[in-house]
Order: structure tokens, then C-alpha cells, then sequence
């Protein structure tokens, strides 16, 4: 996957987090953090997108992320 591909699918799944009415920020470091998909909406196809994704990619496009 390149990394414009991985990026898109990120900005989809803050998005999908956002119109849930969640902060990005704060699931996504919950998710990284234990490793559970829980903290990662359905809302657009969320939860199963990240799951496919490299975990180490994530990490750091959360550390990347403006809060």
C-alpha cells in the first residue's frame, strides 16, 4: 500500500470518527494504546478499514496528527 493509499483511508477513518462525534485523536491513541478495535466507530466501514491496516503506519500518523 502506498503511503498517499494509507493516508486516504486515515483521513476516511478521522472522518467517519468525527461525524460519530468522537476525537480522532483520543480513539485512535485508545486504539493503538490496548489494541482494541472497540475504540474505532463502524460508522463508515471505520472499524474494519483500520483493521487491515499496519499497526507501526498507524502509530505514527497519530504522532504526525495536529490535535
Amino acid at each position: 500500500m502506498t503511503e498517499q493509499e494509507f493516508n486516504k483511508i486515515m483521513e476516511h477513518i478521522v472522518s467517519s470518527l468525527k461525524k460519530a462525534g468522537y476525537d480522532p485523536y483520543e480513539q485512535l491513541t485508545g486504539y493503538i494504546t490496548t489494541n482494541e478495535l472497540h475504540y474505532i466507530t463502524r460508522t463508515g466501514n471505520a472499524r474494519e478499514l483500520i483493521g487491515g491496516l499496519d499497526k507501526l503506519r498507524v502509530k505514527l500518523y497519530v504522532l504526525r496528527m495536529e490535535r
